[in-house]
């Protein structure tokens, strides 16, 4: 194999020295940088180009899920080989949810099940990397082709509607219905291109745009935003003192114009929305109850997925993309979406996010 650097990580001098001696068996080009403790890891991961890094699962002053964390964070595909000094399944599987690539027992070291261990987890990031390039080409394609195609389905839609506006005394009433019907299917290919804008957009964001985000505010925008059908259907919306916690200010407001207007749209009688919240050690999770139509149990997964559609758009319109849209921004916050049983009518949709984001 050529040469690496790998960094280990271990509070245990004695299992450093096993370690060093294991890898330089059969790769004695491989440059070994040490750290006794997680945070000494991380500053050594900063400042040197490291290949691969072995991680003790306990160390002093934290686990070793926080220290893969913090480097995750800081690059999402840099190989994570987990060490234990006792085989366990939980273990394994709290280590590669939190993004490790194995997870190898102390005990049963040898130089080849070490090297293997490292060797297969960079080409497994390698790969990863690659599948991750290529869906945000994929995604910038798509971003493009959707924003490009709303100047003329924008520029069909209004001279169909200046058509009408200026002729419609000349026209045929036959004539008229059809053009009537084109400017309506004009307007729903408008509105299905700007959501797919906004689906395709959520690839597409950089940056460190997770900050300290009052939902207080973030609901208020939503509901700024979407006042004029508030106002028009005389909606009643509670909310309560929600909290400030770490997510992505500008999408929660999105999830909550897009739950707010569901809840609007899918309501045959002046619509009353209610918010609430709780949380635990792990995730913060909110819950909106409305008095809507609401949807049957057997479509619940369904209608998250993307340009699924329970009603046709004669009956009521919309995209399809709406909550495939929230359940994508639900992702980027490591949560959960989904619709429960609600204690009366309507609907009780309930999502999660994680408190380690």
């Amino acid at each position: 194999m050529d040469a690496k650097t790998i960094l280990v990580i271990d509070d245990c001098e004695d299992d450093r020295y096993v370690i060093r001696r294991l890898l330089r068996e059969n790769n004695a080009n491989w440059s070994i940088q040490e750290a006794e403790s997680g945070e000494y890891g991380v500053e050594i991961f900063n400042e040197v180009k490291v290949d691969a890094v072995l991680l003790d699962y306990s160390l002093p002053g934290s686990d070793g899920l926080h220290t893969l964390n913090q480097i995750k964070q800081s690059q999402p595909f840099i190989p994570i080989v987990m060490l234990t000094g006792q085989g366990s399944e939980k273990v394994a599987v709290e280590s590669i949810k939190s993004g490790a690539s194995d997870y190898i027992c102390k005990s049963g070291l040898t130089h080849y099940s070490l090297s293997r261990a490292i060797g297969n987890a960079i080409e497994s990031m390698q790969l990863q990397r690659k599948i991750a390039e290529q869906n945000k080409e994929l995604a910038q394609f798509a971003h493009v082709l959707a924003h490009d195609l709303k100047q003329p389905a924008n520029a069909v839609l209004k001279m169909g509607q200046l058509i009408i506006n200026k002729f419609s005394d000349d026209i045929p009433k036959e004539v008229l219905g059809k053009l009537h019907l084109m400017s309506e299917s004009s307007l729903q290919m408008y509105q299905l291109i700007n959501a797919l804008v906004s689906y395709t957009q959520l690839d597409l964001q950089t940056g460190p745009l997770v900050e300290p985000t009052d939902f207080n505010l973030c609901i208020e925008q939503a509901l700024t935003n979407l006042s004029s059908e508030v106002s028009s259907r005389s909606a009643k919306i509670s909310f309560g003192k929600q909290p400030t916690i770490n997510a992505i200010p500008c999408f929660i407001v999105q999830l909550f114009q897009i739950l707010i207007e569901n809840s609007l749209k899918y309501c045959n009688k002046q619509p009353h929305i209610s918010i609430t919240h709780h949380n635990d050690e792990t995730h913060w999770y909110f819950s909106l109850q409305d008095n809507g139509i609401g949807i049957p149990p057997n479509y619940r997964k369904q209608v998250f997925d993307p340009l699924v559609r329970l009603h046709s758009s004669d009956t009521y319109q919309g995209s399809g993309l709406g909550l495939a849209t929230a359940k994508r921004i639900i992702n980027k916050h490591k949560g959960s979406i989904w619709i429960a049983d609600s204690e009366g009518e309507g609907s009780c949709l309930n999502f999660s996010i994680g408190k380690g984001i």
